[in-house]
């Protein structure tokens, strides 16, 4: 044992099964706000000034371990035989330096760290050997009742299969969060006495402490629902609403400007800056970051991805993409994986961009697809222009550069490198390099003074019969369109 005990450690109980849930996902793992129910405990205790807890896992455990790699260290309760053996296990890992130790559950997620802070700082006052929290409930059904003596201090843990009706009248029930005086802690955990269903609970430590002559000290918090525990779906929808509610108003309260919170979903890990402004039905998911005085919605859906200072995105799907500052993006536009987009672009309109960089004022609108493409700046795609990037069994790179224009239903067949402010005509297939500055036209496309100079013109690939109607005079085949 170390000469000086100064550390505060945590252990966080995640080992049951949570069959309530009847899911085949963990329960500690299931998302809230984005995230794992049980990243929001840790968040907490982090927050609290723990740095390093443990988790005790058990029910798949295989599954919940990966997913705390580098944020806490974990212990397998094996088999699970209650609370009490829980917190015996997981002091196995807990640092011999530990003064302090908190104990709590994987599946409170709505705890705040000022609760945890408050456990730490009144067991340190009154020296406790178990500082509970507590919490007054309108319907204290199924919990564990506080019983309290003269002097305010818990006199008992009484489940209430135990009690009777006096003690069922008591609105104060016991919300399974603790702070631990660790050293009186590793004597007494292995006093525990085994229940008649054979588990060992972590409320008998509270006879066993004041057996010992040691104080046991509650703090009761300011809002029982902030201390529930997820046992099911409907509660899993409950703090749902609750955690959501909370991260608007962290935004608000940052200078964010929330127009509808009730139908504006944000993530926990979402960053929004100053004077961004989000409209209704808008869903910001994952580790998307919102620059300040963009504007978001209404109807956008963003996902993982990075928006620029003073970009609307609006009617949109945005995930893994980025974009830069004084874009528009929408309506309509679907922004996929790898989607890069410049400052000032403007993209809509049901255009849609894969794992493609447009650079600075391109724009692209009108039923376009453009995928494994490097755009340059100030270049025009045309409506229903495509990047046929697929030949069945690889990908291929489109290139197109600085200032081009590409006309309405070009199709642009990978390999294919349309050079500085070329021109394609409308209906253009390009199925080989475009030369800087060339305008081609038709289908394969060539230079259109390659096509006169051989008397066979676009008009003519494109109307072979004799008999059709002429042109109308002032009609433009080679019209850029679309935007």
């Amino acid at each position: 044992m170390s000469a000086q005990l100064t550390a505060t450690s945590a252990i966080v109980l995640a080992a049951g099964q949570g069959t309530r849930m009847r899911s085949r996902i963990p329960k500690v793992l299931h998302p809230l706000a984005g995230r794992p129910m049980i990243e929001h405990v840790l968040d907490a205790l982090t927050e609290a000034g723990v740095s390093h807890p443990v988790v005790v896992t058990g029910h798949g455990s295989e599954a919940v371990e990966p997913i705390l790699a580098g944020r806490a260290a974990t212990i397998r309760q094996e088999p699970q035989l209650g609370t009490a053996d829980a917190v015996r296990v997981g002091l196995a890992a807990v640092d011999d330096a530990t003064a302090d130790l908190l104990v709590t559950m994987g599946d409170a997620p709505l705890q705040p760290a000022a609760l945890f802070g408050d456990l730490l700082v009144e067991r340190r006052r009154s020296n406790a050997a178990i500082t509970l929290a507590s919490a007054r409930h309108p319907d204290p059904t199924g919990y564990g009742r506080v019983v309290r003596n003269g002097a305010g201090d818990v006199s008992a843990i009484v489940e209430e299969r135990d009690a009777d009706d006096e003690i069922r009248a008591v609105t104060e029930i016991n919300v399974g969060t603790y702070a631990f005086d660790a050293i009186w802690l590793r004597d007494a955990i292995g006093r525990v006495t085994a229940s008649d269903s054979g588990e060992l609970y972590l409320t008998d430590l509270v006879a066993l402490a004041l057996a010992d002559g040691r104080r046991v000290g509650v703090v009761e918090a300011s809002d029982a629902i902030e201390c529930m525990g997820i046992n099911d779906r409907v509660a899993l929808a409950v703090a749902e609403e609750l955690m959501r509610r909370r991260i608007a108003e962290r935004h608000m309260r940052a200078g964010v400007t929330i127009v509808d919170p009730a139908t504006t979903r944000i993530d926990a890990a979402v960053e929004i800056g100053q004077d961004a402004r989000i409209e209704p039905w808008t869903i910001l998911e994952g580790s998307t970051v919102i620059a300040q005085d963009a504007i978001i919605g209404p109807h956008a859906h963003l996902r993982d991805s990075r928006i620029g200072p003073r970009t609307r995105v609006w009617a949109s799907a945005v995930e893994e993409a980025t974009v830069a500052e004084d874009a528009q993006i929408g309506p309509y536009a679907h922004l996929r994986p790898g989607a890069e987009v410049g400052a000032r672009c403007r993209i809509g309109n049901f255009a849609e961009i894969k794992k493609s960089r447009l650079g600075a004022g391109t724009q692209q609108h009108h039923f376009s697809y453009l995928g494994d493409a490097e755009v340059g700046e100030n270049v025009n795609i045309g409506a229903g222009s495509v990047t046929a990037n697929f030949d069945g069994t690889t990908k291929h790179r489109t290139e197109i550069g600085d200032g081009a224009k590409i006309g309405v239903d070009t199709m642009m067949v990978a390999p294919v490198t349309i050079g500085p402010n070329a021109t394609t005509g409308a209906g253009s297939v390009i199925t080989r390099d475009v030369a800087p500055g060339k305008t081609v036209v038709g289908m394969p496309a060539r230079p259109i003074e390659l096509r006169r100079r051989s008397g066979v013109t676009a008009d003519a690939e494109a109307q072979p019969d004799a008999d059709a109607a002429p042109v109308p005079s002032g009609t433009d085949r080679n019209s850029q369109g679309g935007g």
